[in-house]
């Protein structure tokens, strides 16, 4: 499950529990949207147990798109799906301040 907040030119992505392929899907294209309106998008993981790996690839395809609080095992479910080059933060206030 994910929940959007945008204020400012940022946007905020919360996402919770377990993010099977097209939960990931739904967020990449709001990601990609709020991009595509000039907003700083960050997806916050620190609540998030797992997630399907290879939707990786779609959050890669999102130019800018900040991830935050991504655990160990996250990190590495991205990166096997593909996510390389995808910019971590260790939590929602670093990401929001990264130049």
């Amino acid at each position: 499950m994910h929940v959007l907040r945008e204020q400012a030119g940022v946007t905020v992505l919360r996402c919770y529990g377990e993010l099977p392929l097209a939960e990931l899907a739904s967020v990449a294209a709001a990601a990609a949207r709020a991009r595509a309106g000039g907003s700083l998008v960050v997806v916050d993981l620190s609540r998030v147990r797992h997630l399907h790996y290879a939707g990786a690839r779609l959050l890669r395809e999102v130019p800018g798109l900040r991830l935050a609080g991504a655990s160990p095992y996250l990190r590495d479910l991205v990166h096997a799906g593909g996510g390389f080059g995808v910019e971590f933060h260790p939590d929602l206030a670093h990401a929001l301040e990264a130049g």
